[in-house]
């Protein structure tokens, strides 16, 4: 039998009292801590205009995501088109 294998699905939310730079710092050491413990995926949701859009542009953060990781595997969970041109999704 195969080793079972863990993901992340991930909404970017914060508390009122939170900076969003401590949100980002936070969920980057987090997720640091989830790639050296094995965990192989990581995705993250795009929200706008909710409590819960503190990742406008998935793939800024996950940017980020690839500089402080070395194994875990991520990406967006969609990209909402009618907000993006074309060749940025491609």
């Amino acid at each position: 039998m195969a080793d079972k294998e863990f993901g992340i699905f991930d909404h970017l939310e914060r508390r009122k009292d939170q900076a969003v730079a401590d949100l980002y710092e936070g969920r980057l050491k987090f997720l640091e801590a989830a790639d050296t413990a094995g965990i192989r995926t990581y995705h993250l949701a795009e929200h706008h205009a909710t409590p819960l859009g503190m990742a406008p542009s998935p793939s800024v953060f996950l940017s980020a995501v690839a500089q402080r990781t070395q194994n875990i595997r991520f990406g967006p969970l969609l990209y909402l088109l009618p907000l993006y041109e074309p060749v940025r999704t491609t």
